[in-house]
Parts: structure tokens; C-alpha cells; sequence
């Protein structure tokens, strides 16, 4: 059970997941019916778009998560192949879809790979990182619904900031496990230019913006069905930065906690949206 555990975190196949049910939070958290095609889609191009950071960091992997050290032609024909799939579907589900789609592989080149020498990627910008991250994931949960269904702006905002929030934490907690390979590597996060107490202080500060978001919904009486549900997930941020800077902190159910992460939001979702 372990072994497959760490499988379908190394292989990207739970993050991915992960990237689908992020839709599915949008699609439920602005009232619209659930697209299966769009699900695909997102699972597809979130699956290539991480395959593809595989080969870019090779150096970091190899410390931090050595299994994940493997040659990369077999990453190759999976990562094209499910890329080329994702767009398709969109593309076949109309033009907006295909852009929203295109995003997160136009951010991930630019966030992995260097294109000039004069211009870093924003992976070597403190900081840049884990904002292209989230806005990538914000973008394409929240507008993949919108490019099929109309939408009330104060939500679809509001949608946008939740996703942002929830990305930017485990992003920022990633880099946290991180901390070996990316200092061997040259790479400069935000945990490694803070330090470890600073990063906590930061990462609490970030996540308690869900709380005032939280606020501002019950004044304005939004999503007050679904409050549970995105309670929970602020709750959840806490937990993980209380566990990822546990001395005792286990790399595996850390992966689990943020490969996972909007599953069981999905599911508590689903239980009070009725």
C-alpha cells in the first residue's frame, strides 16, 4: 500500500487529480452542472504540465525525492501525449476552454525553463515561483467553468482568491520540504531566503486571509450553503503548516496532504451542495 502511495505521488497521478477537483470546487462553488469533459481535460494538462518539471529539475529531485529519478524518455511520450489529449478536448469544447486550457503550459515553460539568458525563469525569482504556481491553478479552476457557463464577477473573484490562497500555502510548503535540493540546486525560495520561523509566521499570515474571506462571504450572504466545506479548507491549511513544521514531519503524508488536499473540500462540498 505504501509502495502505491508513493507511486501516485512521484508520478504526478494524484496532483493531477488534484488539479481536476479543483474545477469541480469552482464548478460547485458557482452553482454550475459539472462538465466530465473539462475534468478530463484539466487532469490531462495538469499531469504534462508537472511531467514536464520533471525534466527541469532534475538536480532538486535527486535529493529531495529520489524517486522520482528516472530517465527521461519515459516521461516523454506520456507528457505530449496528454497535453496534446487536454487541448484537444477543449479546443473541441470551444475556443475559451482551449486558452484557459494553454495557460498552465505557457506559465509552466516559463516558470521551468530559461528561454534566454538574459531572462531567468521564474523559478530562480524568490517569490515568483509560488505566485506563478497559484495563479496557474486559480486560472485554470476558476475559468474553465466560466469559459462554458456566464458568471457573476464578486464570485467568480471570490473563487479566484479562495484557489489562489489554497495553492499559495502548499505551494510555499512544498518549497519547505524542499530546502535540501533546492539550496544544492541554486534555486532560491522563499523558506530558504526567510528562514524557517519567518516562513511558518508568513505562511499563517497567508492562510489566515481565508478567515477574512470567510467574513466577507457570511456579510454578503455568498456560498452560506458551502460554508462548511470552504471552513474546512482554511482549517486544513493550518493543520498542514502545523505538520510540515513538525521536527517528525514524513515526506509521504506530507506529498498526501497536498497532492490531496482539495479532495476531501470536494467532498464536504458535495454534501452540502443540495
Amino acid at each position: 500500500m505504501v509502495n502505491v502511495l508513493r507511486y501516485i505521488t512521484s508520478s504526478s497521478l494524484l496532483l493531477a487529480f488534484n488539479g481536476s477537483m479543483v474545477v469541480v470546487f469552482s464548478f460547485c462553488l458557482l452553482s454550475y452542472r459539472i462538465v466530465p469533459d473539462l475534468l478530463l481535460a484539466a487532469f490531462l494538462v495538469t499531469f504534462s504540465v508537472y511531467s514536464l518539471n520533471k525534466f527541469t529539475d532534475k538536480v532538486e529531485d535527486s535529493i529531495n525525492r529520489p524517486e522520482r529519478t528516472t530517465k527521461p524518455i519515459v516521461f516523454l511520450f506520456p507528457l505530449v501525449a496528454s497535453m496534446l489529449a487536454g487541448l484537444l478536448i477543449g479546443l473541441r469544447e470551444g475556443l475559451p476552454c482551449f486558452i484557459v486550457l494553454l495557460s498552465p503550459l505557457i506559465i509552466g515553460l516559463v516558470y521551468s525553463v530559461r528561454l534566454s539568458k538574459s531572462v531567468p525563469r521564474l523559478k530562480d525569482i524568490v517569490g515568483a515561483k509560488s505566485f506563478a504556481v497559484a495563479i496557474s491553478w486559480a486560472l485554470t479552476g476558476c475559468l474553465l467553468p466560466v469559459s462554458f457557463y456566464a458568471a457573476d464577477l464578486e464570485k467568480l473573484v471570490l473563487d479566484f482568491v479562495y484557489v489562489f490562497i489554497r495553492i499559495l500555502v502548499g505551494t510555499i510548503l512544498c518549497d519547505v520540504l524542499d530546502r535540501k535540493g533546492d539550496l544544492i540546486a541554486g534555486v532560491e525560495t522563499i523558506p530558504l531566503k526567510l528562514g524557517r520561523k519567518k516562513t511558518k509566521k508568513l505562511l499563517i499570515i497567508m492562510n489566515s486571509f481565508a478567515v477574512f474571506w470567510l467574513v466577507y462571504c457570511v456579510t454578503r450572504g455568498l456560498f452560506m450553503q458551502l460554508m462548511p466545506a470552504l471552513a474546512f479548507g482554511c482549517v486544513y491549511g493550518f493543520l498542514a503548516i502545523w505538520y510540515f513544521f513538525r521536527d517528525r514531519c514524513r515526506r509521504l503524508t506530507a506529498d498526501l496532504m497536498l497532492d490531496g488536499e482539495w479532495l476531501p473540500i470536494v467532498v464536504i462540498l458535495s454534501l452540502f451542495n443540495r
